[in-house]
Order: C-alpha cells, then sequence, then structure tokens
C-alpha cells in the first residue's frame, strides 16, 4: 500500500482554505434579477444597484433601500417613496406604486 505524506506546513494552509466562508456579494442588488431596462407599456424604466429611473426623460432617482420577500422586491428611493417589482421571470415583472395602487406588467428590453 502506497501512502503520501504531505509536508507539515501545507496542512494550516489546506485548513484555512477548506473553513473559509462562502463569497457573500458586496452588495444585495448584485443578485436582483430585475436591473436594466424595461418596457412597462406607457413607460421604459430602468433599474441599477444605485438608481431606479421611472422613464426615459425622467432623471434617475437614488435608491435608498431594498427588500425582498418571495419573488417582490421594495425599494425605498432617495424622496421617500416607495415602489414594488415583482420579477416573474427573467423577462417579465410587475411594476407597482403602494401610494396610488397603479401597476404595470413590463417586458424586458434587451440591452
Amino acid at each position: 500500500m502506497n501512502r503520501t505524506f504531505l509536508p507539515v506546513g501545507l496542512l494550516p494552509v489546506l485548513l484555512l482554505t477548506g473553513c473559509q466562508a462562502p463569497p457573500t456579494s458586496p452588495r444585495p442588488t448584485d443578485q436582483l434579477p430585475f436591473m436594466g431596462n424595461w418596457d412597462c407599456g406607457t413607460t421604459a424604466v430602468t433599474f441599477t444597484p444605485a438608481f431606479y429611473q421611472p422613464s426615459s426623460t425622467a432623471q434617475p432617482v437614488r435608491i435608498r433601500g431594498f427588500s425582498t420577500q418571495n419573488r417582490m422586491t421594495t425599494m425605498t428611493l432617495e424622496d421617500g417613496s416607495v415602489i414594488e417589482v415583482q420579477w416573474q421571470n427573467d423577462n417579465q415583472l410587475t411594476w407597482r406604486s403602494p401610494a396610488t395602487g397603479q401597476s404595470l406588467d413590463c417586458n424586458r428590453v434587451a440591452d
């Protein structure tokens, strides 16, 4: 029977690399599938990790925070308003304003 011996100095390296925690995303938005451009019929909206642009002619609004639960993401914007998006799949989502009750069905626009 053949035995393989590892140098003693290699053991701490193997133990440390095997016990490291999995990498985490620097921003929670990195894992949100709705980032990008969407055609919502009456308007085209854009989401980036930092901004929401409600139309192609509107100024982007800074996003202060995200909260996601059950495929629904609630965004609090810099002006205090709140919007929600619920994604059905990679190419469709529903945009909603809790304040007005308005909702729009949106399709992804190829970048």
